[in-house]
């Protein structure tokens, strides 16, 4: 599956996407280290490798989605979204995302966010997505809440960022009759009102 926005284009991870990746990742590494657990030193080829092996083979068997984020002007990954592993017995998933330091600011996670909801929500029949960020980070928050996730609670020391520091957890989530409600403002906010395209492999 792909989803075709205004100025982005999801596209499945491939392991051809590894070198890419690490220059992405060890360029914002300040900006990583501080919320994502998996960035505690510089990324090497072959830990990047073996995340895209298992990343493809998730996909494969629709256990979980990981999408680059690429800009249609330059077919660049600026950054990466998708799923932890979807529970299907209760058609519910978690989303997570980042966003190279030189691409952030420009409103690409939002955009990002809102195409992978059309495809949880509107493809795949998804009955519940959540999500959850720092309660110091600001940024993700803000694109969070600008979607128009549901606020449920603060998650007390529920994410950890590195060995023995943990933060406290806003947590969030949509139902699909709520997504479905919103979706026509979603897209004329954030991708000139236009839907998204879906293209299946």
């Amino acid at each position: 599956m792909e989803l075709v926005g205004e100025r982005l284009l999801l596209r499945p991870l491939n392991r051809s996407d590894s070198e890419r990746l690490v220059s992405l990742i060890n360029a914002s590494a300040n900006e990583l280290r501080e919320f994502m657990p998996w960035m505690q030193g510089k990324i090497t080829r072959k830990e990047e490798d073996e995340f895209l092996l298992r990343a493809v083979q998730e996909m494969n068997l629709n256990q979980a989605l990981h999408f680059g984020i690429v800009l249609k002007s330059s077919s660049e990954i600026i950054g990466v979204i998708g799923t932890h592993p979807i529970d299907w017995l209760n058609e519910s998933a978690s989303i997570g995302y980042w966003i190279a330091t030189e691409f952030a600011g420009k409103g690409y996670a939002t955009e990002a966010t809102a195409l992978i909801l059309e495809g949880l929500f509107m493809e795949m029949k998804l009955h519940r997505v959540a999500v959850s960020a720092a309660t110091d980070n600001r940024a993700s928050n803000r694109v969070i809440e600008k979607i128009g996730f549901r606020f449920e609670g603060v998650l007390k020391l529920a994410g950890k960022v590195a060995p023995t520091r943990w933060k406290d957890l806003n947590a969030y989530a949509l139902l699909d009759d709520e997504y479905k409600s919103m979706r026509k403002t979603l897209f004329e906010k954030f991708l000139n009102g236009n839907y998204p395209k879906i293209k299946l492999a």
